[in-house]
């Protein structure tokens, strides 16, 4: 089956429930797992390996900074997409830095338009 393989992580089940609609709903996309917590986002992008990843960037107590160089590690092709409430330059710096390609905040895009940027430039093709 072709399509893109997305990890969504957030503590929050409403916004996991969102989001995988949203990805289930697009075509670009065969499979959605999630997590609603980061040592459960490392546990599946180890046994499963996902095209993308959406992570929130406050989970809990801890924040995605701190498995990011893991995830980018067991994923080097993935793309990461930090998704963060309140986008602080500092926030966005150590994102990007641990490994993230993008940090977006929630109410820069509304979510179809998240989804499109998160799938945009991923193909069947490239997913292997």
């Amino acid at each position: 089956m072709g399509g893109v393989r997305a990890l969504i992580v957030d503590d929050e089940p409403e916004i996991l429930d969102l989001l995988e609609i949203w990805l289930d709903d697009d075509e670009r996309c065969a499979d959605v797992r999630r997590a609603l917590d980061l040592d459960g986002a490392v546990t599946i992008a180890r046994d499963w390996t996902p095209d993308v990843m959406v992570i929130d960037f406050n989970v809990g107590t801890r924040t995605s900074v701190e498995v990011l160089p893991e995830l980018r590690l067991l994923c080097p092709a993935a793309r990461i997409i930090v998704h963060t409430a309140s986008r602080h330059a500092a926030d966005a710096a150590g994102a990007t830095a641990a490994g993230a390609d993008a940090v977006v905040e929630k109410t820069q895009y509304t979510i179809d338009a998240l989804i499109d940027r998160v799938l945009t430039g991923l193909t069947a093709s490239q997913t292997g």
